[in-house]
C-alpha cells in the first residue's frame, strides 16, 4: 500500500514581494505527473496548504483546480488533508461533507480526528486519521469535557492550552480508537498531523513557536504504521515511525541549495512485518532559489566564479536571487541595475561596503577642526556625519540636499528646545 505524503504548500505565498502562484502551479502539475506514474492508495496533505489564514483569489482558484485534477484523474486515491497553523480552519472546511462523497477529506476540527477514512489496495485497509494544528481550547481532558460527569459544577470548561497536553489527549484518544480498529482486522495506520516535534530541525521560512514548550514528543504516536508530518519546511525523521516531507518549495534565501522533495510512503502487508519505507521524489522548482557572492562588474560583466560548480550566469537569470556584493564601497541603486541583468534578484546586500563606511566614520569621529572658533576644535555634529556619508556615496555634496538638511535638522532643534 502506498501512500504520498506532502505538507507546506503555502499556496499563495509571496517571496520578498514576488507572487509565487506560477511557481506552485508548476509544482501541483509535477506532484499529478507522480500520481500518474505509480498507484496511490492515499495523497497527505499535512497541513499548511494556504499561506495565510484569509487566502488570496488566486490561491483558492489554484487549490481548486488542483483537487478537481485530482479527483478527475485519480478518483480511487483517498485525498486527505489538514488544517495548518496558518490555514483558516473554517476556510479551510468549507465544503468538506461534500468533498467527502468525491473521495477528499479535509479535517480542521481536532474533535474529527478519531473516526479515520479507511482506504486500501484492494488487498489490504489502512486507517488514516487527520490530527489538524491544534489550537488552545481545542480539545479536552475528560474531566474537562463539557457535559461531563466529572465537570465541577459551575465552572466554565477551559480546554488544554498547551501543545504537549492538547497532543497527549490526542495521543491518548487516537490509541485508543487505533486498538478498536485492529481489533476489528484494521492493523495498518497512519496519522497525518501538523506539529512541532522535539529535535526537530528549522528552516528561515517557519513562522514558529520561542523556545521548546511548544515542542511534542512524536513518541506520543509511536503506535502508528507511519506518521505524515507537516509544519517544519526541512525534509527529516522525526522519529522511527515519523517523518517531515517538508515545504516542497523553498520560501526563504535560508532554504537556497535546500533539495525539495515529496514522499512515497510504502506500508508492507501485515504478516511480513516489516515497517514503512519512506522514499524521497526530487521535485523540480520553475525559479531555483540561490545566493551569490561576487563583484558588482562580475556580475554585470557574467563573469562569475560561483561556489557550485557547473552554474552558469545566464542560468541565474531564471533564479531568485539574494546578492551579497564584495565590493568594498557603495554601489548606488544595485539592486535596479542589477535587475536589468537578473531581473529575478529579490534581495541585494552590501555588508561589506557598510561595514568600511561604519569603520571610516569610527575613524572621523571625535574632534574637528572650526576656524571660527580659532583651531581650538568641536566635536563632530549632525550635519557632519551627513557631509561624510554624502561624500562616502557620491564622492560629493549635493548643496540642495544639505541645505533641506540643514534646515530639517534646525527645525527639529528648535521643537526639542524647551
Amino acid at each position: 500500500m502506498k501512500f504520498l505524503h506532502l505538507a507546506d504548500l503555502h499556496l499563495g505565498r509571496l517571496f520578498h514581494e514576488q507572487s509565487l502562484i506560477e511557481d506552485q502551479k508548476y509544482l501541483l502539475n509535477q506532484l499529478v505527473d507522480i500520481l500518474s506514474r505509480d498507484r496511490y492508495s492515499a495523497i497527505l496533505l499535512a497541513g499548511d496548504i494556504y499561506d495565510r489564514s484569509i487566502p488570496s483569489a488566486e490561491a483558492v482558484s489554484l487549490l481548486g483546480d488542483f483537487l478537481n485534477t485530482l479527483h478527475s484523474r485519480f478518483p480511487d486515491t483517498a485525498i486527505c488533508m489538514i488544517a495548518g497553523n496558518h490555514d483558516s480552519p473554517e476556510r479551510l472546511a468549507f465544503g468538506h461533507e461534500l468533498f467527502r462523497s468525491m473521495n477528499i477529506h479535509i479535517v480542521s476540527d481536532p474533535n474529527l480526528s478519531f473516526e479515520p477514512v479507511i482506504v486500501t489496495d484492494g488487498k489490504e485497509r489502512c486507517a488514516v486519521f487527520l490530527l489538524p494544528f491544534l489550537y488552545p481550547g481545542s480539545l479536552y481532558s475528560p474531566k474537562e469535557a463539557p457535559n461531563s460527569d466529572n465537570q465541577e459544577s459551575g465552572a466554565a470548561p477551559q480546554g488544554l492550552r498547551t501543545q504537549q497536553s492538547l497532543a497527549a489527549e490526542a495521543g491518548r484518544r487516537l490509541e485508543e480508537r487505533r486498538k478498536e480498529l485492529a481489533a476489528q482486522g484494521i492493523h495498518h495506520s497512519v496519522l497525518v498531523g501538523h506539529l512541532f516535534t522535539q529535535g526537530g530541525r528549522e528552516s528561515e521560512s517557519e513562522r514558529i513557536f520561542v523556545g521548546t514548550a511548544e515542542q511534542v514528543d512524536v513518541r506520543l504516536f509511536s503506535g502508528f504504521s507511519y506518521v505524515a508530518l507537516g509544519h517544519l519546511h526541512r525534509c527529516q525523521q522525526a522519529g522511527p515511525n515519523a517523518w517531515y516531507a517538508g515545504s516542497p518549495l523553498a520560501y526563504s534565501f535560508g532554504e537556497a541549495g535546500q533539495e525539495k522533495v515529496c514522499l512515497e510512503v510504502e506500508i508492507p502487508a501485515c504478516e511480513s512485518g516489516q515497517t514503512a519505507t519512506v522514499r524521497a521524489i526530487p521535485l523540480k522548482p520553475l525559479h531555483p532559489v540561490r545566493r551569490l557572492k561576487a563583484l558588482f562588474a562580475d556580475l554585470m560583466s557574467g563573469n562569475l566564479q560561483t561556489e557550485k560548480k557547473g552554474t552558469q550566469a545566464d542560468a541565474l537569470v531564471h533564479s531568485y536571487l539574494e546578492i551579497e556584493l564584495t565590493d568594498e564601497h557603495l554601489v548606488e541603486n544595485a539592486q535596479l541595475l542589477l535587475e536589468q541583468r537578473y531581473p529575478l534578484v529579490l534581495s541585494v546586500k552590501q555588508d561589506r561596503a557598510f561595514q568600511a563606511l561604519v569603520a571610516e566614520r569610527s575613524a572621523l569621529q571625535g574632534m574637528l577642526p572650526d576656524t571660527a572658533s580659532g583651531g581650538t576644535g568641536r566635536r563632530r555634529g549632525t550635519l557632519d556625519d551627513f557631509i561624510a556619508f554624502q561624500e562616502t556615496l557620491y564622492g560629493q555634496v549635493d548643496q540642495g540636499k544639505l541645505d533641506l538638511f540643514a534646515t530639517l535638522l534646525k527645525e527639529q532643534q528648535s521643537h526639542e528646545t524647551p
